[in-house]
């Protein structure tokens, strides 16, 4: 049986270093996403079905070849066995 490790395990806390800790531009950053922030009436004005149409589009094309791929497992399986 293994032998049991007395290393403390890290419960969570991540160890970074000073550098990492500095976040240049936070200040700036934090204006940009205020500023930047839609207002409702514009949220209302798009239409999701112009905005994800390629979405759509990627899910049917997927679609058959899932089932494409699907028949050629079921043909081969009928042919090996």
């Amino acid at each position: 049986m293994a032998k049991k490790s007395r290393r403390v395990k890290n419960q969570g806390q991540v160890r970074l270093s000073a550098a990492q800790m500095v976040q240049p531009m936070a200040d700036e950053v934090a204006e940009a996403v205020a500023i930047a922030v839609p207002t409702q009436s514009v949220l209302h004005a798009t239409d999701l079905r112009d905005e994800y149409r390629y979405v759509i589009a990627d899910l049917k094309r997927i679609g058959i070849i899932a089932l494409a791929m699907l028949a050629v497992l079921v043909v081969l399986a009928l042919l090996l066995t």
